[in-house]
């Protein structure tokens, strides 16, 4: 177990910190963005709004790849910490994650 935490201490493990925006920070900023996306649908022609739609999709795209990546990281992490726990880590190398 040391030489894991020791790994993850010095930056040879990526770790993450818990995103602790809460459920009204996303309600609020989720309503922002409804706002100011109607208000682009108002001014924008039918053909501009459409393109705009498809930029929204791609970043939706890019945010989930994203997210996906992050979560298969994650849980590797985890499941690293969880055979250094309950088998040992001293005949493995924890530092190419």
């Amino acid at each position: 177990m040391k030489n894991i935490l020791h790994s993850l201490c010095h930056g040879r493990v990526p770790g993450w910190h818990k995103n602790s925006s809460g459920v009204a920070k996303t309600k609020t900023l989720t309503r922002k963005i409804e706002n100011e996306r109607l208000y682009f649908a108002s001014i924008m022609s039918d053909e501009d709004f459409k393109r705009f739609k498809k930029l929204e999709h791609l970043h939706a795209e890019r945010h989930s790849i994203k997210y996906m990546d992050t979560y298969i990281n994650a849980f590797k992490m985890g499941a690293m910490f969880m055979f250094a726990v309950f088998v040992g880590e001293d005949e493995h190398d924890f530092e190419e994650f």
